[in-house]
Order: structure tokens, then sequence, then C-alpha cells
């Protein structure tokens, strides 16, 4: 299922952890609102998809996010997976 972070062609690519292109509409503004919105630093916010706050801090301001990473935000979001399922 194609999704904002994902594409067929990437979901064809079972264990491509590749960089992943910014889509048409950057996340990286969504996610930012996101974190915010949770009221959590960038530390605590990425900690839980085990990324760096510096790494974090460049996808929110549009580095391309890894696929791993995508997948698992877009999960968070989606609301299939909580804090809970999260280690961080």
């Amino acid at each position: 299922m194609p999704n904002d972070f994902m594409s067929e062609s990437m979901l064809a690519r079972p264990a491509a952890y590749t960089a992943m292109p910014l889509p048409a509409r950057p996340p990286h503004a969504d996610l930012r609102q996101l974190r915010i919105s949770k009221r959590e630093s960038q530390e605590k916010f990425w900690g839980r998809f085990g990324v760096t706050q510096s790494s974090g801090s460049r996808f929110e301001t549009g580095l391309a996010i890894p696929t791993p990473v995508a997948i698992l935000l877009k999960l968070y979001v989606n609301g299939k997976l909580n804090d809970g399922d999260l280690q961080g």
C-alpha cells in the first residue's frame, strides 16, 4: 500500500535500505508539527524510532528519510504502532 512516505516500487524492494526521495508534499513540516503537538524534544521523539536528535532535525528540514524509519513513522502516524510498541 503506497503512502506519503513510500511508493509501490519501494514496497516491491523488501530489503531496500536506501534513502527515500522526498514526495511532492514534503513530510518534514508535518513531522515537525507532529513532534511539537506531542510536546516532545527532538531527542525523545526521534529516539523512539532509533534515530538520533541530529538526524531527526535533518529529517524535519527536508533530508530524505531512510525507508525503515519512514515505515515506522507511517505506522505510528496511522495509529498502527504506539509509544509502547516502540523503544526509545
